[in-house]
Parts: structure tokens; C-alpha cells; sequence
């Protein structure tokens, strides 16, 4: 069993907030998108460059559809710098690796989280070649296994613009939410990014805006109730 330690992931402020609002929001912009889908069960969350604050975005989103009851799973599928699997687990050296090579381990390497019905599959060891192992046909054998097993799985990839790795995994999900960060993310990374993924084939669900500044005023229009 891995050591799980506390992070900064998953917010745990105040349930009335503005930002626990945000999240709220955005896991209910999310499913009303995944209503214009035929199969809405696997979806994946990538960015146009590092640092935009996709796995704080995919954890928080995931935990929410976890408190409406639904069973879900976080993968960390970034087999480049995967920070789900150092914040949350970062001595499990057994992991998705472990999982995609032999599929009778694949269910032991899921790990519990705090929140009920959370689940997180960690990459445990890096390969030394990632592409390698998301262009070999054994991701999709072990997606089927698991939407066998869950109700919703969201998937955190590299960010697109800069390896190719995420739109390979793309193909193998129902959809891809775009994260952006404001005032960070240039206009061109942004159409770079949704090229990327619209080469794929696999629909954009959704764009989430990271890091925008709100005023005083702003913040307490959400405390209105």
C-alpha cells in the first residue's frame, strides 16, 4: 500500500467559498458538456504548457463528481513529470506500469483516497520511453478493464502542445477539457493546443480558465447565500 501524504491538490477550504464555488461550477459546466456525448466515461484534462494548473483542476473536479455519489477514478498518466503521483503517492513503485504490463495486478495498484469513492492509480516507476508505451495498444486494454470497474475515470496528461503523448491518449477517451491559464497561456499556444487535439478526432468538452483574479466585489457576489 503507498504512503499517502497530504498535498495541496484538493482544496479544503470552506464549503460556501468562492473558490469551493469555482469548482462547483466547473464540475457542472463539465456535466452538462458530457450530456452531448454518446460515451461520457473516460475524460481527459491536459493544458497547452506545464504549469497551468491542470492536476490541481482534474483533482478537485474528480472529487466533486466522488460526492455526488458517482465512482471515480484519478490516473496519472504524465509518465514525464507526474505530479498526482508525487503529491498523492509518491513511493508506489508498483503503479499503472505495473498495471499495463500484467492486467491481474492491474485492480491492487488502485489506491483509496480520503474522500469516498475516490480512487487514484498512480504511475509508479517512469519507463524510459514514454511514447512508446501509449502508442502500444496496452492502454486500451487496461481503459476497458477499468470502465468495467468505475464510473467515471479522468485521466492527467503532459500538456499537449509540448509532447505528443497526450494526443495519443486522447484517442483512447471520450473527451478532452482544455485547461488555460489566465494571463499566462498565449492566444497562439491555446490554438496550437486545440489543433492538437481536434487532429485527434476526440471532442473538447470544455476549456477551463486557471488563475483568474476576481475582485472584492466579485468574490462576495458568491455570498449572497
Amino acid at each position: 500500500m503507498a504512503r499517502l501524504k497530504k498535498n495541496k491538490l484538493f482544496f479544503d477550504g470552506k464549503s460556501k467559498s468562492f473558490e469551493a464555488e469555482k469548482i462547483r461550477s466547473a464540475q457542472v459546466s463539465l456535466q452538462f458538456a458530457l450530456t452531448t456525448l454518446k460515451k461520457a466515461q473516460t475524460i481527459m484534462f491536459t493544458s497547452a504548457n506545464k504549469g497551468e494548473g491542470k492536476t490541481f483542476c482534474i483533482s478537485n473536479i474528480a472529487k466533486e463528481y466522488a460526492k455526488l455519489g458517482k465512482k471515480v477514478l484519478l490516473v496519472d498518466l504524465d509518465l514525464h513529470r507526474p505530479r498526482l503521483s508525487q503529491a498523492i503517492a509518491p513511493r508506489e513503485l508498483g503503479g499503472l506500469m505495473l498495471g499495463v504490463h500484467d492486467k491481474s495486478v492491474l485492480m491492487d495498484q488502485i489506491i483509496p483516497l480520503a474522500e469516498e469513492n475516490l480512487f487514484f492509480l498512480p504511475t509508479g516507476q517512469l519507463p524510459s520511453n514514454p511514447l512508446e508505451v501509449v502508442s502500444s495498444g496496452l492502454l486500451a486494454e487496461m481503459f476497458a478493464r477499468l470502465e468495467d470497474e468505475f464510473d467515471m475515470i479522468f485521466i492527467d496528461t503532459p500538456p499537449v502542445r509540448v509532447l505528443s503523448d497526450g494526443r495519443m491518449i486522447a484517442t483512447l477517451c471520450d473527451g478532452v477539457v482544455l485547461v488555460v491559464r489566465s494571463g499566462v497561456t498565449k492566444i497562439n499556444e491555446v490554438e496550437e493546443a486545440k489543433a492538437h487535439i481536434e487532429n485527434t478526432g476526440v471532442p473538447i468538452i470544455g476549456t477551463i480558465l486557471n488563475g483568474q483574479q476576481y475582485n472584492k466585489k466579485e468574490k462576495n457576489t458568491y455570498a449572497y447565500y
